[in-house]
């Protein structure tokens, strides 16, 4: 199957700036673009340089294990327990936990990498800088979907240059991921839950949900909007995984509990009656969040409320790719977590320089479907709030909106001393939807107030 044509870009800036002075990239593009068939390619075109290529999880290690296998790359797979010798190998795959007890020891003693390709780069932050540090000519190739760390480390720190793949919205109108829906529903109060090192507390998380009586709710949510699809729910632990299966199954839905200590076997079956629809509900604690390719998912539940911009698309982007065998038209996201408000939707565009934020975005939800929506006209019913008409939010997301489809305004006569802070100015006025000017109300818009404060130090003064 051919690259897409934004792989085929990426693998060119990737390589272009291996040749320059940057040595050090970071590709971000969305789960399910294809980063992995692009960093085995990376390996491919590299000729005889020798590749050390680091991925975080098991999972992940199998599945580039057998894409590299796809290319007839030959390689050396380094786990748990070996020792191999390196001397005729060009490529190294190594999971990073395994590869961390291995730097020390003398299995790298005659084998440097000229190139470290890192998946999920994210994940893995002081073991990676480590690497880096022990291998400090090579040339390094970072991916990540969510390029941000709920820690604030910043990644640029092991990757100063970021090439920016296309955004889920622009994979899902290219037809490259499903569209997305999402409805939020019911979530626990917790506004007593402690943060504990950036993060909600697991344990008092799981109780709010026992408090709330949201667990035996969720099932009905289900039946009303999801039935027939095939879910992955991500629970807020182990005891309410297990309480929630339960309230499934008393309605007549097919459901199964599995977490970290659930021996492989049982996984991969669990895995596997959830593809032949076997199973309606796969209800999971700590798995699932990277690495997971069951592309026949239609709906992802979400109970585990999350500080973490990274989880929160991660864990949803299970549901995003593309499914012929099954015909998926959508993914369906039931959000009982109150992550969408707090992150935004899964398909909105971030800023990846700014942690991720979502831009812009001021969600509501619809009246007649229960939809999640950033504009005025509900995408999914068409249903439109008639009774807000003219008041101030109903205006304001008017004005937005007439920013966002206005083109770049060209400069007018009294601006031309500051043509050029001009065009910056008003392209990002035109990017962000920022306010148009409005005479009627005697208010200058953004560009306008910018452009003459550069000018006149006041955005009073004229020329």
């Amino acid at each position: 199957m051919p690259n897409r044509w934004y792989q085929n870009e990426i693998l060119r800036q990737a390589l272009a700036l291996w040749h320059s002075e940057r040595r050090r990239t970071l590709i971000q593009l969305p789960t399910g673009g294809g980063k992995t068939r692009i960093a085995v390619q990376l390996v491919d075109k590299v000729g005889f340089r020798r590749v050390l290529y680091v991925v975080p999880s098991v999972e992940i290690f199998s599945q580039t294990s057998a894409k590299l296998d796809d290319l007839k790359l030959p390689h050396t797979r380094l786990e748990a327990g070996d020792f191999p010798d390196l001397s005729r190998t060009r490529v190294t795959l190594a999971m990073t936990e395994t590869l961390d007890r291995r730097l020390a020891s003398g299995v790298f003693a005659n084998w440097k990498p000229d190139v470290i390709i890192v998946d999920e780069i994210h994940r893995r932050f002081d073991q990676i800088k480590r690497l880096l540090k022990k291998f400090p000519g090579a040339a390094v190739a970072g991916l990540s979907a969510t390029p941000t760390r709920l820690d604030g480390k910043d990644l640029r720190e092991l990757c100063p240059t970021m090439i920016l793949g296309p955004s889920v919205c622009d994979l899902q109108s290219e037809g490259y991921l499903v569209p997305s829906r999402t409805v939020p529903d019911v979530i626990p109060d917790l506004t007593g839950v402690q943060v504990l090192r950036n993060e909600f507390d697991a344990a008092a998380v799981e109780d709010a949900y026992f408090e709330s009586g949201i667990l035996s709710y969720v099932p009905q949510a289900w039946l009303q909007h999801a039935k027939g699809r095939r879910t992955i729910t991500f629970a807020p632990g182990v005891r309410a995984s297990k309480v929630l299966v339960e309230a499934y199954n008393r309605y007549g839905v097919r459901a199964v509990h599995i977490d970290g200590t659930t021996s492989d076997y049982l996984r991969d079956e669990a895995l596997e009656r959830l593809r032949e629809h076997d199973i309606d509900v796969l209800s999971n604690v700590g798995l699932f969040v990277e690495g997971l390719d069951v592309v026949e998912v239609e709906c992802i539940t979400s109970l585990r409320p999350s500080q973490s911009v990274a989880f929160h698309l991660q864990s949803l982007g299970r549901g995003l790719r593309l499914s012929p065998k099954t015909g998926k038209k959508d993914l369906l996201i039931i959000d009982h977590s109150g992550n969408t408000v707090r992150h935004g939707l899964v398909e909105a565009e971030r800023d990846w320089t700014n942690g991720g934020m979502a831009k812009y975005q001021t969600l509501s939800r619809c009246r007649a479907c229960g939809s999640a929506k950033a504009t005025l006209k509900c995408p999914f019913c068409g249903w439109e709030d008639k009774e807000r008409r003219g008041s101030k939010v109903w205006n304001a997301r008017r004005e937005k909106e007439k920013s966002l489809n206005t083109p770049p305004r060209p400069c007018p006569s009294w601006a031309r001393a500051a043509q050029g802070f001009w065009l910056q100015v008003e392209r990002q006025r035109a990017k962000d939807g920022l306010p148009l000017p409005r005479p009627e109300m005697g208010q200058e818009g953004y560009t306008e107030s910018m452009v003459r404060r550069r000018l006149f130090g006041s955005t009073r003064g004229r020329l």
